[in-house]
């Protein structure tokens, strides 16, 4: 990942190729970034407005979390701001882009952590939509109003590392029963390029500088076989808790240094959840997306993302009333 799409990109409270943003604080040090797309019939540049009810219905939600060896990112980086705005404005769906607290200042468990804190707020939230017409001193988001967001169709994704976090959030929240997040209900996992490694062939697949980033991010006295980072280990826990999730996507690049342990890893989640897909990219890199935006198999990487959202994320009512075009 190059230093320069460090390169911050401001929120915008109107919509901006079809996507408005806002920043909001989960903790002191913890914050994320909402990606709102716009209705149809909206201007470009058109502000932000309440929506009605009947406008259209409700959203699927995407709590995402970035990449970067959990060392270097943030939601307003260009490239995952790009990719975020792009997901909600082609799946039609809010996503939530998690800014989670940095190595080396912070080593793991801190990344794994707040993407624990981000689930619990999005479950309060959701729980807020529930009584804001009884207490209307305690209200949900704005953007995430009971007009405009679903809870009962969340997803869980990341990109590399953030895939990682996202996973050990999903296996950590199917332990503690998924009956916890009541009214919320995740849908699925979207496992984009995942960041797994394996401290035998940390000399061969890893470079000096990204060595020197797993050194500082990982808990003191680990090696790269730590189980969140490989989870296809002997020693790392069973993937049996994954057995709660209706539907996993999993990415991978066929040029990338991980790709025979992402496709072992894909392997053994099968086991427990037989809806598990697999999408390969041929020919390409690890988080090529993020840099070749305009490459066809970059296009067909956001279709399969959407269409994976669509369809999982699809409510009865869609189905009865027919509105869902079958995907091809």
């Amino acid at each position: 990942m190059a230093e320069q799409e460090g390169e911050a990109v401001p929120p915008s409270s109107e919509f901006v190729d079809g996507v408005a943003t806002r920043d909001v604080v989960l903790r002191e040090d913890v914050w994320a970034r909402i990606f709102l797309p716009c209705y149809e019939n909206r201007r470009r540049n058109e502000p932000v407005k309440p929506a009605s009810p009947g406008d259209r219905p409700p959203m699927p939600v995407v709590l995402y979390a970035h990449g970067g060896a959990y060392t270097i990112g943030q939601p307003n980086w260009r490239c995952f701001h790009g990719f975020c705005s792009t997901l909600s404005r082609r799946a039609n769906c809010i996503c939530v882009s998690l800014a989670y607290r940095l190595a080396p200042a912070h080593r793991l468990p801190a990344a794994f952590e707040d993407g624990a804190l981000a689930l619990r707020w999005l479950l309060f939230q959701a729980r807020l939509q529930h009584h804001d017409n009884q207490s209307p001193s305690f209200t949900c988001d704005p953007w995430l109003s009971p007009n405009l967001a679903d809870f009962s169709r969340l997803f869980l994704a990341g990109d590399s590392a953030g895939a990682n976090i996202m996973l050990k959030v999903s296996m950590d929240a199917a332990d503690s029963g998924l009956e916890n997040l009541t009214p919320v209900r995740i849908r699925g996992l979207l496992l984009i390029h995942p960041g797994f490694h394996c401290e035998e062939r940390k000399m061969t697949h890893l470079d000096e500088r990204n060595r020197k980033r797993y050194h500082l991010a990982l808990p003191i006295g680990e090696t790269l076989d730590y189980p969140p980072v490989n989870p296809i280990h002997p020693s790392a826990p069973s993937l049996s808790p994954l057995s709660a999730y209706p539907h996993i996507l999993i990415m991978v690049a066929e040029a990338d240094s991980r790709y025979d342990m992402t496709i072992r890893f894909f392997e053994m989640v099968r086991a427990y959840c037989l809806h598990t897909d697999l999408f390969i990219s041929p020919g390409k890199g690890h988080q090529f997306h993020l840099k070749e935006l305009n490459c066809s198999e970059s296009n067909d990487l956001y279709d399969r993302l959407a269409n994976f959202i669509k369809v999982c994320g699809t409510t009865n009512e869609e189905i009865a009333s027919g509105r869902l075009q079958k995907q091809t």
